[in-house]
């Protein structure tokens, strides 16, 4: 289910309370949303290979300070790609012509649906790598850091994403459907006690494997 409260973060509400008329058309949105998104997800495990400030795996070379930080210590790596099809981008799209209040508000509700989604998935795969003896590190996306997007392509490649779950990029290169997702996690033998939220809520900002500096 939608979080209300995520929607409203990703309408910069902060910690203010929308007045009535706005709380209704989120709840509307929610409803919308939560009736035609067509989740789907893929994932892929790779050997990894680190040095330095260079990733390998899956015959993709990758050079990020920030991402090999973050990866330090793991013996693997996830390829991860989620997305919420086509319904909610035809939803949005409508909405821009004829209601721009309303667009943004789906904009915001598809935020949080897909983020919730992502989250759901890598609880699964937490479970998976945890009867292996395994833990999994919090996503870490093209564009974080300098990582850059120009991987994007050759990634959702990898995963065969687009076969697999109708994830494609345009033609210049932003992924379609929009409310989607690419990630990477980091599988380790070690338990790091990184939280699946990232680093953005984590207060410990010494973290050795910190996205950002």
């Amino acid at each position: 289910m939608i979080n209300k409260k995520e929607v409203e973060r990703y309408l910069g509400y902060g910690k203010n309370i929308p007045d009535e008329r706005t709380t209704e058309l989120i709840e509307e949105c929610i409803r919308q949303i939560e009736k035609i998104a067509q989740p789907r997800s893929i994932y892929r495990i790779f050997d990894l290979k680190l040095k330095e400030d260079q990733i390998e795996a899956a015959g993709m070379k990758m050079q990020s300070r920030n991402l090999a930080r973050n990866l330090k210590g793991c013996e693997k790596i996830v390829f991860f790609a989620a997305t919420l099809g086509n319904e909610p981008d035809i939803l949005m799209n409508r909405y821009s012509r004829l209601q721009i209040s309303k667009a943004a508000v789906l904009q915001a509700v598809g935020a949080a649906a897909i983020e919730d989604y992502c989250n759901q998935c890598q609880k699964k795969i937490e479970e998976q790598a945890a009867a292996e003896g395994f833990y999994v590190r919090p996503r870490y996306s093209p564009g974080y850091g300098d990582l850059p997007l120009a991987i994007q392509g050759r990634f959702l490649d990898t995963i065969e994403a687009t076969k697999r779950a109708g994830i494609y990029l345009s033609e210049g290169d932003i992924m379609l459907p929009e409310k989607s997702v690419t990630a990477i996690m980091g599988v380790s033998e070690v338990n790091t006690h990184c939280r699946m939220e990232g680093c953005e809520v984590c207060a410990n900002i010494t973290c050795a494997y910190r996205r950002n500096t």
